[in-house]
């Protein structure tokens, strides 16, 4: 019987990346607004009949922007300890993380 070496695990890096910030869309709920007020400045409150317990601001897409309005140009988040629910949950090199990455051509 053969061993095979495993193939070594990719290591991703959050830091000058921000593939996931203009690659899905963002949605904030009102937990997240109130943990971070900065985001009802930014973004748009989601119609009344669209609304639910985890949307109520969209934040990407919206108009005029590349990525979420909370992407400083250094690719790190302005509102990191804040940020959504949504953000916090986003799992670095998860399938989504790949193909954002591929997207933007980040490697």
């Amino acid at each position: 019987m053969s061993s095979i070496d495993p193939s070594p695990v990719q290591e991703y890096n959050c830091l000058d990346c921000g593939a996931c910030c203009g690659c899905y869309p963002i949605f904030a709920s009102e937990s997240d607004a109130d943990r971070e007020p900065k985001i009802k400045d930014e973004g748009i409150l989601v119609e009344n009949f669209l609304k639910t317990d985890r949307q109520a601001y969209r934040l990407y897409p919206l108009p005029f922007l590349k990525a979420c309005p909370f992407l400083a140009e250094t690719k790190l988040c302005r509102i990191y300890e804040t940020r959504p629910e949504v953000c916090r949950k986003f799992e670095v090199g998860s399938e989504q993380c790949i193909r954002a990455r591929a997207r933007l051509g980040i490697k």
